[in-house]
C-alpha cells in the first residue's frame, strides 16, 4: 500500500473522528520532513475554509509569542491566513521579516502584504528581487506571484522587463504571462500601459493566455 495513501486515509479519519478540532494536530504536521504530508496537510486545512480561522488565528498568536526565529509553522499560518484575507495579522508582517534567514522564507511574508493590499508599499523590494538580487533565477517564481496581487502600472513595468531578461527560462515567462494575465483581468485599464511598455511578443502571448 501507498505511504502516501495511509497518511491521507490517516488525515481523513482525523477529520471524520474531531471535524474542525482536527486542526491544531493537523497545524503540527506541517513541519513533517515528508512534502507529500505537508501538501495533504494544507489541503485538508484550506478544506475547512473560513470556518478555520479562529483556530488558525489562536495558533498563529500563540506562535508570535513565542518568537522563535524560522518558525516553519508561523510562515504556514501567515500564508494562509493571508490567503483568508485576515488583515488583522497585516501589522506584524513587517516585524516577521527580520526572523527569518532565507530569502525564500521573507517572500512568503513580501507576498502575504501583497495579498492584504499592501504590496505598493514593498514595490521597490520586489522588483530588486526580480531583476537585481543575485538569486533572482531562484526567486523570481515566487516574486512574480507575489506580484500578481499588486495591480499597479508600475508592476506590469517590472513584469515587462523581467520578460526580456534572457536569463529567465520559459517557464519563469510562463510566470509572467500568467501574472500579468491576472493583473490586467482585476484592472482592466492597466491594459493600455501595458501595450505601451511591453514588446509584442509579450503582448501576444498574454492575449492567447486570456482568451
Amino acid at each position: 500500500m501507498d505511504v502516501n495513501d495511509d497518511v491521507e486515509r490517516l488525515v481523513e479519519r482525523i477529520i471524520s473522528e474531531k471535524g474542525i478540532e482536527a486542526i491544531p494536530s493537523l497545524i503540527n504536521l506541517l513541519t513533517d520532513e515528508d512534502e507529500k504530508v505537508r501538501e495533504t496537510v494544507l489541503q485538508i486545512i484550506y478544506r475547512f475554509g473560513d470556518t478555520a480561522r479562529p483556530i488558525l488565528l489562536q495558533k498563529y498568536r500563540e506562535h508570535i509569542k513565542m518568537c522563535q526565529q524560522n518558525d516553519v509553522v508561523l510562515l504556514y499560518l501567515v500564508d494562509i491566513l493571508s490567503d483568508l484575507g485576515e488583515t488583522s495579522i497585516k501589522k506584524d508582517l513587517y516585524n516577521l521579516l527580520s526572523k527569518y534567514d532565507d530569502e525564500s522564507a521573507q517572500l512568503v511574508i513580501y507576498e502575504a502584504i501583497c495579498k492584504l493590499k499592501d504590496g505598493e508599499k514593498i514595490l521597490d523590494v520586489l522588483a530588486y528581487y526580480l531583476l537585481e538580487d543575485e538569486y533572482r533565477e531562484e526567486l523570481a517564481t515566487q516574486v512574480i506571484m507575489a506580484l500578481s496581487h499588486v495591480p499597479t502600472p508600475r508592476t506590469i513595468e517590472v513584469l515587462a522587463r523581467a520578460y526580456r531578461d534572457e536569463r529567465f527560462t520559459q517557464d519563469i515567462k510562463k510566470d509572467i504571462v500568467q501574472a500579468i494575465s491576472m493583473l490586467t483581468m482585476k484592472d482592466p485599464k492597466l491594459w493600455d500601459h501595458f501595450e505601451k511598455v511591453a514588446d509584442q511578443k509579450l503582448i501576444s502571448e498574454v492575449k492567447a493566455f486570456t482568451r
